[in-house]
């Protein structure tokens, strides 16, 4: 299933480049033949690390911008007195941060050193994550090939090692990468193998993400008694691990299967799960959703009235939320129950 990828030394230059000033003037090697002054460096690595300490609060709170000036500051410390671990873990949030910003460039930059550090420190878990990640910026900008061998390299780094939790992370990436290109056959291949590391990790989180894209598969390939029992295995896992969004990805997931076959009680069921989870919550899209759902619902049994109501309540949030491809589409769908509605 998967195949060894090389790739030159060159990209652990590229990995260099933009580095802060102080790398361009020593090396870590240099510092280590400077004479040490362990008070200084304990009060730097002291500076340092209440500089990560904030840089994570405010990473919580939705501050990036601020988090990415506390964490770019920690790293030049954290260079100055030679803490390579400390480094190679600051680039992976820092690399997190611009991603969630959306600027994958950056992102990637700060993927790439902390690959090139994780080399040096031969940290081999730490290569498998930064090669997924990798692949997964390289994906989100469309990049399918790269991103390919991206997640290839993990694989190969994974079972080389051994390591239960990178092969099942990186075979989920790669079955979510046939999935994109239609390939369902080789996706559900990808999936269900990695779905058995995944447990073996004792990773639940991670498998129930898994099911839930194996259920997809098998939903895109009409096989619709495996994909309710994917569903099923990863709305199991979602609960026991108190993952709502993916309890909703397996829910929603059921409902389209159990509504293609026209079984409308078990649609009714789990809409009445995604209601637990959603409405009384302040989670503005999943409620959006919810209301979505059940005016389709309502519409496919003739409740017109209702299906109106909820189509109305989620195209409100679709306004605050700025949805501008939903707001459109229920919109429409209001507009079309005018005539409707005066011969019901």
């Amino acid at each position: 299933m998967h195949r060894t990828v090389c790739f030159g030394y060159g990209l652990v230059l590229m990995a260099l480049v933009g580095m802060p000033a102080a790398y361009a003037q020593d090396s870590l090697d240099d510092q280590l033949r400077q004479p040490v002054n362990r008070e200084l460096i304990s009060q730097q690595r002291d500076v340092a690390d209440q500089l990560l300490r904030l840089g994570d609060r405010q990473s919580n709170q939705g501050d990036y911008e601020s988090a990415l000036r506390a964490w770019n500051r920690a790293v030049e410390i954290y260079f100055q007195i030679g803490d390579a671990a400390s480094m190679e873990r600051i680039y992976g949030d820092i690399a997190s941060a611009y991603a969630e910003q959306g600027d994958y460039n950056q992102a990637e930059t700060a993927v790439r050193r902390q690959l090139a550090i994780a080399r040096d420190n031969q940290s081999f878990s730490t290569q498998i994550f930064a090669w997924n990640a990798l692949g997964t910026l390289r994906l989100q900008q469309g990049a399918i090939s790269s991103a390919t061998q991206a997640y290839e390299e993990a694989l190969n780094i994974a079972y080389s090692i051994e390591d239960a939790e990178g092969i099942g992370l990186s075979l989920s990436n790669l079955g979510l990468l046939a999935s994109i290109q239609e390939d369902y056959a080789a996706a559900i291949d990808y999936y269900e193998v990695a779905g058995n590391y995944r447990i073996r990790a004792g990773n639940l989180e991670g498998r129930a993400n898994t099911s839930n894209n194996l259920g997809d598969a098998y939903f895109a390939q009409g096989q619709q008694s495996q994909a309710i029992g994917a569903y099923r295995l990863a709305l199991s896992y979602g609960r026991d691990t108190g993952d709502v969004t993916a309890q909703l990805h397996a829910i929603d997931g059921l409902t389209d299967v159990y509504r293609q076959r026209n079984d409308w009680e078990q649609v009714r069921y789990y809409l009445d799960e995604r209601i637990a989870l959603t409405l009384n919550t302040d989670n503005d899209w999943g409620r959006l959703i919810t209301f979505k759902r059940l005016g389709e619902f309502y519409e496919a049994m003739g409740e017109l009235s209702l299906a109106r109501d909820q189509y109305q309540q989620a195209y409100e949030l679709a306004l605050v939320l700025e949805q501008t491809n939903l707001e459109v589409e229920l919109f429409n769908r209001l507009l079309s129950f005018e005539g409707r509605l005066e011969t019901e």
